[in-house]
Protein backbone atom coordinates (compact mmCIF):
# COMPACT_ATOMS: atom_id res chain seq x y z
CA UNK A 1 0.00 0.00 0.00
CA UNK A 2 1.28 3.04 -1.03
CA UNK A 3 1.15 5.92 1.45
CA UNK A 4 0.42 10.03 1.45
CA UNK A 5 0.19 13.04 4.37
CA UNK A 6 -3.02 12.84 5.95
CA UNK A 7 -5.36 15.67 4.96
CA UNK A 8 -5.39 17.85 8.38
CA UNK A 9 -1.42 17.91 8.58
CA UNK A 10 0.04 21.31 7.74
CA UNK A 11 3.84 22.08 7.28
CA UNK A 12 5.40 25.53 8.30
CA UNK A 13 9.04 25.84 7.92
CA UNK A 14 10.74 28.47 10.51
CA UNK A 15 13.71 29.65 11.64
CA UNK A 16 13.25 29.04 15.15
CA UNK A 17 10.51 27.47 17.45
CA UNK A 18 11.59 29.27 20.92
CA UNK A 19 8.27 31.05 21.37
CA UNK A 20 4.68 30.53 20.75
CA UNK A 21 5.33 33.78 18.19
CA UNK A 22 7.87 32.21 16.35
CA UNK A 23 5.81 29.09 15.21
CA UNK A 24 3.64 31.88 13.25
CA UNK A 25 6.73 33.06 11.92
CA UNK A 26 7.23 31.40 8.03
CA UNK A 27 10.14 31.74 7.04
CA UNK A 28 9.61 32.60 3.19
CA UNK A 29 7.28 35.56 4.61
CA UNK A 30 8.97 38.45 5.31
CA UNK A 31 6.27 40.82 6.11
CA UNK A 32 5.50 38.28 9.20
CA UNK A 33 8.50 36.13 9.76
CA UNK A 34 11.85 36.74 11.23
CA UNK A 35 12.96 40.03 9.32
CA UNK A 36 10.29 41.68 10.84
CA UNK A 37 9.89 40.49 14.04
CA UNK A 38 11.20 43.82 15.39
CA UNK A 39 9.02 46.63 13.75
CA UNK A 40 5.86 44.10 14.86
CA UNK A 41 6.69 43.93 18.25
CA UNK A 42 7.52 47.50 18.58
CA UNK A 43 3.95 48.18 17.17
CA UNK A 44 1.84 46.19 19.45
CA UNK A 45 0.88 48.46 21.64
CA UNK A 46 -0.91 50.99 19.23
CA UNK A 47 -3.02 47.34 17.99
CA UNK A 48 -3.84 47.42 21.96
CA UNK A 49 -5.72 50.32 21.54
CA UNK A 50 -8.25 49.59 19.32
CA UNK A 51 -8.99 50.48 15.71
CA UNK A 52 -11.73 53.06 16.73
CA UNK A 53 -9.33 55.02 19.34
CA UNK A 54 -6.33 54.42 16.71
CA UNK A 55 -8.22 56.26 13.63
CA UNK A 56 -9.74 59.08 15.84
CA UNK A 57 -6.12 59.86 17.26
CA UNK A 58 -3.82 58.44 14.16
CA UNK A 59 -1.12 61.23 13.95
CA UNK A 60 -0.76 61.74 17.85
CA UNK A 61 -0.42 58.42 18.61
CA UNK A 62 2.03 57.28 15.55
CA UNK A 63 4.36 60.06 16.90
CA UNK A 64 3.59 58.68 20.14
CA UNK A 65 4.61 55.32 19.21
CA UNK A 66 8.25 56.82 17.21
CA UNK A 67 9.25 57.90 20.44
CA UNK A 68 8.53 54.68 22.51
CA UNK A 69 12.20 53.19 23.26
CA UNK A 70 10.96 49.94 21.54
CA UNK A 71 10.58 52.15 18.06
CA UNK A 72 13.42 54.73 18.89
CA UNK A 73 16.17 51.13 19.25
CA UNK A 74 15.66 51.05 15.03
CA UNK A 75 15.71 54.18 14.19
CA UNK A 76 18.18 56.22 12.10
CA UNK A 77 18.64 59.20 15.14
CA UNK A 78 16.35 61.65 14.56
CA UNK A 79 16.17 61.83 10.83
CA UNK A 80 12.63 62.37 9.41
CA UNK A 81 10.88 62.39 6.07
CA UNK A 82 7.26 63.35 5.16
CA UNK A 83 6.91 63.22 8.85
CA UNK A 84 8.26 59.79 9.78
CA UNK A 85 11.31 59.30 11.95
CA UNK A 86 13.68 56.97 9.71
CA UNK A 87 14.21 53.99 10.53
CA UNK A 88 18.07 52.30 10.22
CA UNK A 89 19.02 50.44 6.64
CA UNK A 90 19.89 47.40 7.94
CA UNK A 91 15.74 46.94 10.01
CA UNK A 92 15.01 47.88 6.48
CA UNK A 93 17.05 45.63 4.39
CA UNK A 94 18.33 42.86 6.88
CA UNK A 95 20.93 40.57 5.68
CA UNK A 96 18.65 37.56 4.64
CA UNK A 97 21.83 34.60 5.50
CA UNK A 98 20.61 35.80 8.98
CA UNK A 99 17.73 33.10 9.18
CA UNK A 100 18.04 30.17 7.99
CA UNK A 101 15.46 27.57 8.28
CA UNK A 102 16.46 25.23 11.85
CA UNK A 103 12.55 23.51 12.15
CA UNK A 104 10.14 21.59 10.50
CA UNK A 105 6.79 22.56 12.18
CA UNK A 106 4.23 19.66 12.00
CA UNK A 107 0.44 20.29 13.01
CA UNK A 108 -2.81 18.74 12.63
CA UNK A 109 -5.28 20.71 15.03
CA UNK A 110 -4.14 21.37 18.13
CA UNK A 111 -1.57 18.95 18.17
CA UNK A 112 1.80 20.38 16.83
CA UNK A 113 5.47 18.39 16.28
CA UNK A 114 8.55 20.91 16.07
CA UNK A 115 11.52 18.78 14.39
CA UNK A 116 14.81 20.27 14.13
CA UNK A 117 16.52 20.17 10.80
CA UNK A 118 20.38 20.50 9.96
CA UNK A 119 20.98 22.81 6.92
CA UNK A 120 22.04 19.58 4.78
CA UNK A 121 19.15 17.32 6.33
CA UNK A 122 16.89 19.77 4.25
CA UNK A 123 16.81 18.17 0.80
CA UNK A 124 16.28 14.72 2.25
CA UNK A 125 13.18 16.65 3.99
CA UNK A 126 12.01 18.07 0.65
CA UNK A 127 12.15 14.04 -1.05
CA UNK A 128 10.38 12.36 2.09
CA UNK A 129 7.08 15.53 1.41
CA UNK A 130 7.55 15.12 -2.03
CA UNK A 131 7.42 11.28 -2.07
CA UNK A 132 4.50 10.72 -0.06
CA UNK A 133 3.11 13.70 -2.07
CA UNK A 134 2.22 10.94 -5.06
CA UNK A 135 1.88 8.42 -2.53
CA UNK A 136 4.90 6.68 -1.36
CA UNK A 137 5.78 3.05 -0.92
CA UNK A 138 6.90 0.74 2.08
CA UNK A 139 10.79 0.32 0.28
CA UNK A 140 10.77 4.05 -0.56
CA UNK A 141 9.72 5.03 2.77
CA UNK A 142 12.94 2.70 4.77
CA UNK A 143 15.38 4.15 1.93
CA UNK A 144 14.70 7.23 2.91
CA UNK A 145 15.11 6.02 7.08
CA UNK A 146 18.03 4.55 6.29
CA UNK A 147 19.40 8.00 4.79
CA UNK A 148 18.71 10.10 7.56
CA UNK A 149 18.19 9.68 11.02
CA UNK A 150 16.49 13.03 11.63
CA UNK A 151 14.09 11.37 8.61
CA UNK A 152 13.85 8.04 10.75
CA UNK A 153 12.63 9.58 13.81
CA UNK A 154 10.42 11.86 11.72
CA UNK A 155 8.55 8.96 9.62
CA UNK A 156 8.10 6.90 12.98
CA UNK A 157 6.49 9.99 14.59
CA UNK A 158 4.16 10.66 11.12
CA UNK A 159 3.10 6.93 11.72
CA UNK A 160 2.83 7.10 15.18
CA UNK A 161 0.36 10.15 15.15
CA UNK A 162 -1.14 8.43 12.47
CA UNK A 163 -0.64 11.23 10.23
CA UNK A 164 -0.27 8.88 7.47
CA UNK A 165 -2.99 7.54 4.89
CA UNK A 166 -3.62 5.32 2.15
CA UNK A 167 -2.64 6.95 -1.33
CA UNK A 168 -5.69 7.39 -3.68
CA UNK A 169 -4.92 8.37 -7.75
CA UNK A 170 -5.54 12.03 -8.60
CA UNK A 171 -8.82 12.03 -10.42
CA UNK A 172 -9.07 13.01 -14.60
CA UNK A 173 -7.07 16.01 -15.68
CA UNK A 174 -8.83 18.59 -16.78
CA UNK A 175 -6.56 21.39 -18.52
CA UNK A 176 -7.07 24.07 -15.27
CA UNK A 177 -7.86 23.46 -12.18
CA UNK A 178 -8.86 26.28 -9.26
CA UNK A 179 -7.18 24.98 -6.18
CA UNK A 180 -7.84 27.64 -4.15
CA UNK A 181 -7.31 31.35 -3.33
CA UNK A 182 -4.85 32.25 -6.17
CA UNK A 183 -3.58 28.41 -6.46
CA UNK A 184 -3.87 27.15 -9.87
CA UNK A 185 -2.83 24.33 -12.11
CA UNK A 186 -2.60 24.79 -15.78
CA UNK A 187 -1.43 21.63 -17.60
CA UNK A 188 -0.33 21.22 -21.08
CA UNK A 189 -0.12 17.84 -23.16
CA UNK A 190 3.37 17.62 -21.73
CA UNK A 191 3.73 20.19 -18.77
CA UNK A 192 2.15 20.93 -15.36
CA UNK A 193 2.47 24.56 -14.17
CA UNK A 194 1.12 25.47 -10.84
CA UNK A 195 0.66 29.12 -9.53
CA UNK A 196 0.98 30.30 -5.82
CA UNK A 197 0.99 26.53 -4.43
CA UNK A 198 -0.88 27.58 -0.32
CA UNK A 199 -1.72 24.16 1.04
CA UNK A 200 -4.12 24.21 3.71
CA UNK A 201 -5.01 21.47 6.48
CA UNK A 202 -8.66 19.81 6.38
CA UNK A 203 -10.25 20.37 10.05
CA UNK A 204 -12.82 18.64 12.30
CA UNK A 205 -14.78 21.20 11.36
CA UNK A 206 -14.86 21.05 7.27
CA UNK A 207 -17.52 18.37 6.07
CA UNK A 208 -16.33 14.87 4.62
CA UNK A 209 -17.65 15.56 1.20
CA UNK A 210 -15.76 19.00 0.82
CA UNK A 211 -11.95 19.04 1.55
CA UNK A 212 -9.19 20.79 0.40
CA UNK A 213 -6.93 20.01 -1.90
CA UNK A 214 -3.48 19.35 -1.19
CA UNK A 215 -0.40 18.16 -3.61
CA UNK A 216 -1.38 14.37 -3.95
CA UNK A 217 -4.97 15.61 -5.79
CA UNK A 218 -2.45 17.35 -8.34
CA UNK A 219 -0.34 14.64 -10.53
CA UNK A 220 3.03 15.85 -11.50
CA UNK A 221 4.00 19.35 -11.34
CA UNK A 222 6.96 20.51 -13.79
CA UNK A 223 7.01 24.01 -12.61
CA UNK A 224 5.83 26.38 -9.99
CA UNK A 225 5.24 30.75 -10.51
CA UNK A 226 5.08 32.99 -7.17
CA UNK A 227 3.71 36.38 -7.39
CA UNK A 228 4.71 37.93 -4.82
CA UNK A 229 6.57 36.71 -1.15
CA UNK A 230 3.79 36.95 0.80
CA UNK A 231 2.49 33.93 2.94
CA UNK A 232 -0.52 33.01 1.04
CA UNK A 233 1.43 33.04 -2.21
CA UNK A 234 4.72 31.70 -1.32
CA UNK A 235 4.73 29.61 1.73
CA UNK A 236 7.47 27.08 2.29
CA UNK A 237 5.42 24.55 4.15
CA UNK A 238 3.53 23.87 1.02
CA UNK A 239 6.64 23.72 -1.42
CA UNK A 240 8.17 21.29 0.65
CA UNK A 241 6.20 18.89 -0.94
CA UNK A 242 6.96 19.24 -4.55
CA UNK A 243 9.78 17.75 -6.05
CA UNK A 244 13.39 19.11 -5.76
CA UNK A 245 13.73 19.09 -9.13
CA UNK A 246 10.79 21.17 -9.87
CA UNK A 247 11.41 24.15 -11.68
CA UNK A 248 10.56 27.47 -9.86
CA UNK A 249 10.20 31.08 -11.26
CA UNK A 250 10.08 33.88 -8.79
CA UNK A 251 10.19 37.93 -8.70
CA UNK A 252 13.34 39.37 -9.30
CA UNK A 253 13.94 40.76 -5.79
CA UNK A 254 17.47 42.25 -5.43
CA UNK A 255 17.91 42.12 -1.55
CA UNK A 256 15.15 40.49 1.11
CA UNK A 257 13.39 43.54 2.93
CA UNK A 258 10.24 43.80 5.56
CA UNK A 259 8.01 43.62 2.74
CA UNK A 260 10.06 41.40 0.16
CA UNK A 261 11.67 37.60 0.66
CA UNK A 262 14.06 36.50 -1.41
CA UNK A 263 12.47 33.89 -2.90
CA UNK A 264 15.40 32.11 -4.53
CA UNK A 265 17.52 32.18 -1.65
CA UNK A 266 14.71 30.55 0.34
CA UNK A 267 13.88 27.69 -2.10
CA UNK A 268 17.76 26.76 -2.20
CA UNK A 269 18.13 26.63 1.24
CA UNK A 270 15.37 23.80 1.20
CA UNK A 271 17.34 22.05 -1.86
CA UNK A 272 15.36 22.95 -4.56
CA UNK A 273 17.87 22.99 -7.59
CA UNK A 274 16.24 24.80 -10.45
CA UNK A 275 15.07 28.10 -9.01
CA UNK A 276 14.84 31.30 -11.53
CA UNK A 277 14.36 35.28 -10.55
CA UNK A 278 12.88 35.83 -14.03
CA UNK A 279 12.36 39.43 -14.72
CA UNK A 280 9.70 41.14 -15.99
CA UNK A 281 8.51 40.94 -20.03
CA UNK A 282 10.89 37.36 -20.21
CA UNK A 283 9.48 34.12 -20.91
CA UNK A 284 10.56 30.09 -20.51
CA UNK A 285 9.50 27.46 -21.75
CA UNK A 286 8.22 24.16 -19.89
CA UNK A 287 7.69 21.27 -22.24
CA UNK A 288 4.52 22.58 -24.12
CA UNK A 289 3.62 25.51 -21.86
CA UNK A 290 5.30 29.07 -22.25
CA UNK A 291 5.75 31.02 -19.31
CA UNK A 292 6.23 34.73 -19.30
CA UNK A 293 6.90 37.30 -16.39
CA UNK A 294 5.09 40.41 -16.43
CA UNK A 295 4.88 43.35 -13.74
CA UNK A 296 3.98 43.66 -10.23
CA UNK A 297 2.06 46.76 -9.34
CA UNK A 298 -0.11 47.56 -6.51
CA UNK A 299 -0.38 45.69 -2.75
CA UNK A 300 1.93 48.71 -1.73
CA UNK A 301 1.84 50.65 1.67
CA UNK A 302 -0.26 53.32 0.04
CA UNK A 303 -0.76 53.53 -3.64
CA UNK A 304 1.37 57.23 -3.75
CA UNK A 305 4.79 57.65 -3.02
CA UNK A 306 5.69 55.86 0.14
CA UNK A 307 8.32 57.37 2.91
CA UNK A 308 11.60 55.08 1.52
CA UNK A 309 12.91 54.97 -1.84
CA UNK A 310 13.83 51.14 -2.87
CA UNK A 311 10.97 49.45 -0.12
CA UNK A 312 8.53 47.68 -2.20
CA UNK A 313 6.45 44.69 -2.36
CA UNK A 314 8.09 43.12 -5.20
CA UNK A 315 6.38 40.83 -7.46
CA UNK A 316 5.56 39.22 -10.71
CA UNK A 317 1.90 38.73 -12.51
CA UNK A 318 2.30 35.78 -15.10
CA UNK A 319 0.66 34.69 -18.44
CA UNK A 320 0.57 31.48 -19.28
CA UNK A 321 0.32 29.74 -22.69
CA UNK A 322 -0.73 26.40 -23.07
CA UNK A 323 -1.83 24.17 -25.63
CA UNK A 324 -5.44 24.39 -24.97
CA UNK A 325 -5.80 27.65 -22.88
CA UNK A 326 -3.83 31.05 -22.13
CA UNK A 327 -4.14 32.58 -19.04
CA UNK A 328 -2.69 35.52 -16.72
CA UNK A 329 -2.77 36.02 -12.87
CA UNK A 330 -2.51 39.46 -11.48
CA UNK A 331 -3.23 38.41 -7.75
CA UNK A 332 -3.47 41.11 -5.54
CA UNK A 333 -2.74 43.88 -7.90
CA UNK A 334 -4.34 47.01 -9.33
CA UNK A 335 -2.05 50.62 -8.85
CA UNK A 336 0.46 52.17 -7.15
CA UNK A 337 3.14 55.15 -7.81
CA UNK A 338 5.02 53.21 -10.06
CA UNK A 339 2.67 51.85 -12.64
CA UNK A 340 -0.89 50.20 -12.97
CA UNK A 341 -1.91 46.83 -14.34
CA UNK A 342 -3.44 48.20 -17.39
CA UNK A 343 -0.62 49.68 -18.99
CA UNK A 344 0.39 45.89 -18.68
CA UNK A 345 -2.54 44.56 -20.25
CA UNK A 346 -2.33 47.15 -23.08
CA UNK A 347 1.26 45.31 -23.81
CA UNK A 348 0.66 41.70 -22.77
CA UNK A 349 -0.08 39.31 -25.39
CA UNK A 350 -4.06 38.47 -25.22
CA UNK A 351 -5.30 35.62 -23.23
CA UNK A 352 -8.29 33.67 -23.02
CA UNK A 353 -8.57 33.73 -19.30
CA UNK A 354 -7.83 36.20 -16.42
CA UNK A 355 -7.59 34.92 -13.09
CA UNK A 356 -7.71 38.68 -10.94
CA UNK A 357 -7.92 39.59 -7.14
CA UNK A 358 -11.37 41.91 -6.83
CA UNK A 359 -10.72 42.91 -2.90
CA UNK A 360 -10.65 46.74 -3.79
CA UNK A 361 -8.29 46.54 -0.27
CA UNK A 362 -9.78 49.82 0.59
CA UNK A 363 -8.79 51.62 3.76
CA UNK A 364 -6.71 54.01 5.80
CA UNK A 365 -3.53 53.17 6.30
CA UNK A 366 -3.44 53.57 9.63
CA UNK A 367 -5.65 50.14 10.00
CA UNK A 368 -2.59 48.23 9.39
CA UNK A 369 -1.66 48.38 12.74
CA UNK A 370 -4.63 45.89 13.41
CA UNK A 371 -3.69 43.60 10.43
CA UNK A 372 -1.33 41.19 9.07
CA UNK A 373 0.14 43.62 7.25
CA UNK A 374 1.27 46.08 10.61
CA UNK A 375 4.86 45.84 9.03
CA UNK A 376 3.61 48.61 6.07
CA UNK A 377 3.11 51.51 8.37
CA UNK A 378 6.07 52.59 8.48
CA UNK A 379 6.21 53.60 5.18
CA UNK A 380 3.03 55.57 5.16
CA UNK A 381 3.70 59.58 5.24
CA UNK A 382 2.22 61.32 8.48
CA UNK A 383 -0.09 63.06 6.19
CA UNK A 384 -1.76 59.60 4.21
CA UNK A 385 -2.34 58.08 7.48
CA UNK A 386 -5.80 58.45 7.21
CA UNK A 387 -6.71 59.03 3.72
CA UNK A 388 -8.51 55.87 2.09
CA UNK A 389 -6.49 54.22 -0.23
CA UNK A 390 -7.19 51.56 -2.93
CA UNK A 391 -4.34 49.04 -2.94
CA UNK A 392 -5.62 46.06 -4.94
CA UNK A 393 -8.21 46.00 -8.21
CA UNK A 394 -12.02 45.47 -7.67
CA UNK A 395 -14.43 44.08 -9.84
CA UNK A 396 -14.88 46.79 -12.69
CA UNK A 397 -10.94 47.17 -12.61
CA UNK A 398 -10.72 43.18 -12.94
CA UNK A 399 -13.40 43.48 -15.85
CA UNK A 400 -11.01 46.07 -17.40
CA UNK A 401 -8.31 44.34 -17.53
CA UNK A 402 -9.60 41.14 -18.86
CA UNK A 403 -11.19 43.35 -21.89
CA UNK A 404 -7.79 44.85 -22.16
CA UNK A 405 -6.25 41.38 -22.87
CA UNK A 406 -9.37 40.20 -24.95
CA UNK A 407 -9.55 37.33 -22.00
CA UNK A 408 -13.11 35.86 -22.75
CA UNK A 409 -13.20 34.53 -19.15
CA UNK A 410 -12.34 36.37 -16.34
CA UNK A 411 -12.04 34.51 -12.40
CA UNK A 412 -12.49 36.02 -9.39
CA UNK A 413 -9.48 34.34 -6.90
CA UNK A 414 -6.91 35.43 -4.21
CA UNK A 415 -9.42 36.40 -1.50
CA UNK A 416 -10.11 32.83 0.38
CA UNK A 417 -13.19 30.77 -0.77
CA UNK A 418 -13.06 28.23 1.41
CA UNK A 419 -13.54 27.55 5.17
CA UNK A 420 -10.14 26.48 5.42
CA UNK A 421 -9.34 29.90 3.69
CA UNK A 422 -11.96 31.61 6.27
CA UNK A 423 -10.75 30.49 9.23
CA UNK A 424 -7.61 31.85 8.68
CA UNK A 425 -9.04 35.38 8.01
CA UNK A 426 -9.13 35.54 4.56
CA UNK A 427 -12.19 35.89 2.38
CA UNK A 428 -15.55 35.95 3.33
CA UNK A 429 -17.72 33.93 4.99
CA UNK A 430 -20.47 31.92 3.83
CA UNK A 431 -23.73 31.13 5.34
CA UNK A 432 -22.99 27.58 6.61
CA UNK A 433 -18.56 27.55 6.64
CA UNK A 434 -18.46 25.36 9.70
CA UNK A 435 -15.40 26.48 12.16
CA UNK A 436 -14.27 29.44 14.12
CA UNK A 437 -12.53 32.75 12.82
CA UNK A 438 -8.51 33.32 14.04
CA UNK A 439 -7.76 36.06 16.09
CA UNK A 440 -7.39 39.36 14.46
CA UNK A 441 -9.35 38.01 11.23
CA UNK A 442 -12.39 40.59 10.23
CA UNK A 443 -15.75 40.06 12.26
CA UNK A 444 -17.23 40.61 9.13
CA UNK A 445 -19.39 38.03 7.39
CA UNK A 446 -18.49 40.23 4.11
CA UNK A 447 -16.75 43.03 3.76
CA UNK A 448 -17.41 44.87 0.79
CA UNK A 449 -14.09 47.14 0.65
CA UNK A 450 -11.61 44.27 1.76
CA UNK A 451 -13.26 40.44 1.23
CA UNK A 452 -16.20 40.86 -0.86
CA UNK A 453 -18.19 37.93 -2.64
CA UNK A 454 -16.94 37.21 -5.65
CA UNK A 455 -20.58 36.76 -6.90
CA UNK A 456 -20.71 40.90 -7.12
CA UNK A 457 -18.36 40.63 -9.65
CA UNK A 458 -20.67 40.94 -12.68
CA UNK A 459 -20.64 41.11 -15.90
CA UNK A 460 -19.89 39.21 -19.30
CA UNK A 461 -17.72 36.22 -18.90
CA UNK A 462 -17.34 36.31 -15.12
CA UNK A 463 -17.14 32.87 -13.98
CA UNK A 464 -16.83 32.32 -9.92
CA UNK A 465 -14.47 28.85 -9.26
CA UNK A 466 -15.05 27.00 -6.10
CA UNK A 467 -11.85 25.25 -5.15
CA UNK A 468 -11.30 22.07 -6.75
CA UNK A 469 -13.48 23.23 -9.65
CA UNK A 470 -12.07 22.67 -13.37
CA UNK A 471 -12.52 25.69 -15.44
CA UNK A 472 -15.37 24.57 -18.02
CA UNK A 473 -16.00 21.37 -16.30
CA UNK A 474 -18.50 20.44 -13.32
CA UNK A 475 -16.04 19.54 -10.09
CA UNK A 476 -15.61 16.19 -9.13
CA UNK A 477 -14.99 13.49 -6.39
CA UNK A 478 -15.01 15.04 -2.79
CA UNK A 479 -14.48 19.03 -3.95
CA UNK A 480 -18.11 19.67 -4.89
CA UNK A 481 -19.41 23.18 -3.09
CA UNK A 482 -21.49 22.55 -0.76
CA UNK A 483 -22.62 25.99 0.69
CA UNK A 484 -25.13 27.37 -2.44
CA UNK A 485 -24.58 30.76 -3.36
CA UNK A 486 -25.25 34.25 -1.43
CA UNK A 487 -26.63 36.42 -4.06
Amino acid sequence: MRLTLSRGVSLAVLASARTEAAHHEELGCSVLGPPSRRVRRAHGWLKRLGSAVTAARAVELVKALEQTSAYAALCDGSKRRYGRRLLREDVLFPRAERWAPTVLHLRRDELGLDVPVRRDEWPLINVLFSTLARGASSSELRALAVASGTVAGLIDDLRGARWLEAFEAPPAKASVVHVGHNTTLVRGRRATVLVDPYFRPASRFDLPSYQPMQPRDLGPVDAVLITHSHGDHFHLGSLLQLPPETRFFVPPVERESLFSTDCALRLRQLGFRNVEALPWWSSREVGDVTVQAMPFYGEQPTDDEGVYRGLRNVGSTWRVEAPRVSAAFFADTGHDAHGDMASVCKKAEPVDVLFCGVRGFRLKPIFFSHTTLVSYLVDVPLALLTTPQELMADGPQALRYAKLLGAKKLVPCADGGAPWYWREGMGPKYPGYPGELADGASPYEENPDADPYPERVKGRGVHVLRPGDALGEAARGPFRWPFGKVL
